[in-house]
């Protein structure tokens, strides 16, 4: 697979995620029914966060996360623990939405390059790059379920 397949389907993946959030309430999203870890606002958030923050610690890219956001969304955070403001669910649809062209941006012509630290055995900034393409797919299916169960 080529440089330009990884980006279209980077786009591929995420207009899916985006088209979760159609009809979106923020009230939908901030509720965790029963059984659930998280939220719906905190999938979002985590899709966006881990994707940046695979590239920037493990691929060794230049890629930002605004502190804020890793606070929120990290792994092992829960909206139980959050103090102060969260981002609007218009504010995280422009991350994500903006998110692949700023990675394409980062990473033309450098997928190949050997990963600054192997992730899960992943050696160039390519292969760590579609993993979060998985990532992205079980959050999204997280969604997916999360909507069902908080419909209003």
């Amino acid at each position: 697979m080529n440089e330009e397949q990884i980006f279209q389907q980077i786009n591929l993946v995420r207009k899916a995620t985006l088209k979760q959030m159609d009809n979106l309430t923020e009230g939908q999203a901030d509720k965790q029914p029963d059984g659930f870890k998280n939220t719906i606002r905190w999938n979002l958030g985590h899709i966006y966060v881990v994707q940046n923050s695979l590239i920037a610690k493990f691929g060794g890219k230049p890629v930002e996360t605004p502190s804020r956001y890793l606070e929120l969304f990290a792994p092992g955070t829960k909206p139980a623990d959050w103090q102060g403001d969260v981002p609007s669910l218009s504010e995280l649809k422009k991350e994500l939405e903006e998110q692949p062209l700023r990675l394409k941006e980062a990473l033309s012509g450098q997928l190949d390059d050997e990963a600054a630290e192997a992730f899960l055995s992943l050696p160039t900034v390519g292969e760590i790059l579609t993993f979060t393409l998985y990532h992205e797919g079980v959050h999204t299916g997280m969604i997916k379920a999360l909507k069902a169960n908080t419909a209003e």
